[in-house]
């Protein structure tokens, strides 16, 4: 039984947009016999309507199905296929997949087949990639668009586009579907082919400004865990930091009086046997409300040892050094921790890389077995469009310092600030 994926903003999407587009195909390469175009004429109307949402009427959906059965008999009967028939045969079986005539592993097998064959080809990975984010399989349907993105060096239709941007909303990714979208926002809003999909994707955006109050879901969000690691990232501070099943967090909201904050406890080291927790406490201000003074004051409460300049990611921070042996006088032997300061600049695609993937086939959804799946995407906010200072606070012991530097350095490699 196929699962039908949608996602509920404010309103259903039809599935029917997951569908990939002929334009994969070249039709020059198909049979140009007047039985062969009648009905691929029937099929390509049909599909149009689907693809541009105006599939609402019983008759619509048998004609569409009628037309897709047609096709697909034509082709099945063939004895000797070349590649475009072979990509429409893949096609017209993924739209039959829709209805409940042909189970999902005749797809994946019909795929298998002629990516094999014609492994240099790449229309095959357009198709069968939609075919997988129709499915809730995002992450995987992604990868093979990105082949055929990579194989087409990047020279695509705007329909490919369009299908691309999709299957980063239905990864609860709009930010990065906006951008798709709009080619890194290079391509104005109005000349943006698809109108409507431009419209469900921005009203899954959200402009943010340090005059408004955020609460902590707004600011901060988090991914979905794989290999037990997750990420909390925030798309509007442009901020991306790994976390663990078992760690500790804290997050909290943002108002023009205190910044947003972000607390991370590790809790998988151990001292003598015994589990040790430490802090990551993330502090983010936008330039307009924060005071050199701020990051002064927390430098005059640690007793500083050391300063130094280290690159995260590519941007530059400054590093302290501080240790206090007045502080957890046992086996840990004193305080040790570390406090890191910067000002980060916007930049056109700022927050982007901080977005990350939320895997539908893995979530919970309303619809029960046979029925249609909805999922609530949570809107993300854009980047703030000025400076943020960064300031964090690392609050380790002497005695696991090799440990906590070992954790830092895992933890800032995976890290995320634009």
């Amino acid at each position: 039984m196929k699962k039908s994926v949608s996602i509920c903003l404010l309103l259903a999407i039809c599935w029917g947009m997951v569908l990939a587009s002929p334009a994969a195909i070249n039709f020059e390469n198909l049979p140009q016999d007047e039985d062969f175009k009648g009905l691929y004429l029937a099929f390509e109307l049909s599909y149009d309507s689907i693809r541009n949402l105006e599939f609402q009427h019983r008759d619509s959906k048998t004609a569409y199905l009628d037309a897709a059965e047609n096709l697909y008999e034509y082709l099945n009967k063939k004895k000797k296929t070349y590649y475009d028939e072979d990509l429409l045969k893949l096609l017209t079986m993924r739209c039959l997949y829709n209805f409940d005539k042909i189970p999902s592993a005749q797809v994946e097998k019909f795929y298998s087949k002629i990516d094999k064959k014609y492994s240099k080809n790449a229309g095959q990975h357009w198709i069968y990639g939609n075919f997988l984010v129709s499915q809730g399989k995002t992450s995987a349907g992604r990868e093979e668009l990105e082949k055929y993105l990579k194989m087409k060096d990047y020279q695509v239709s705007h329909f490919f586009i369009e299908d691309y941007a999709y299957s980063y909303l239905l990864s609860s990714m709009p930010l990065n579907a906006y951008y798709a979208i709009t080619n890194g926002g290079n391509i104005p809003e109005e000349a943006v082919e698809n109108q409507s999909l431009l419209k469900l994707i921005k009203n899954a955006v959200k402009e943010s400004s340090a005059d408004e109050t955020y609460t902590y879901d707004q600011v901060w969000k988090i991914s979905q865990v794989k290999d037990d690691r997750a990420f909390v990232y925030s798309t509007m501070l442009g901020i991306s930091v790994p976390v663990k099943g078992n760690w500790g967090l804290r997050l909290d909201s943002f108002t023009k009086e205190h910044p947003a904050f972000c607390i991370v406890t590790p809790n998988d080291l151990t001292l003598g046997g015994k589990p040790i927790s430490i802090s990551i406490i993330l502090m983010v201000y936008p330039e307009s409300l924060y005071s050199e003074s701020v990051k002064q004051k927390q430098l005059n409460s640690l007793p500083i040892t050391k300063k130094e300049i280290t690159k995260i990611n590519g941007k530059e921070f400054e590093k302290y050094t501080f240790e206090d042996s007045s502080k957890y006088q046992d086996a840990r032997n004193g305080a040790l921790g570390y406090f890191y300061a910067a000002k980060i600049m916007p930049e056109k695609l700022s927050g982007v890389k901080c977005e990350h993937e939320v895997d539908l086939s893995k979530v919970k959804s309303e619809g029960g077995d046979g029925q249609p799946k909805y999922f609530a995407i949570a809107p993300a906010q854009k980047r703030l469009d000025e400076p943020v200072e960064v300031l964090i606070i690392v609050d380790s012991c002497n005695a696991l310092k090799d440990e906590t530097i070992k954790l830092l350095d895992d933890f800032f490699s995976k890290a995320v600030f634009e």
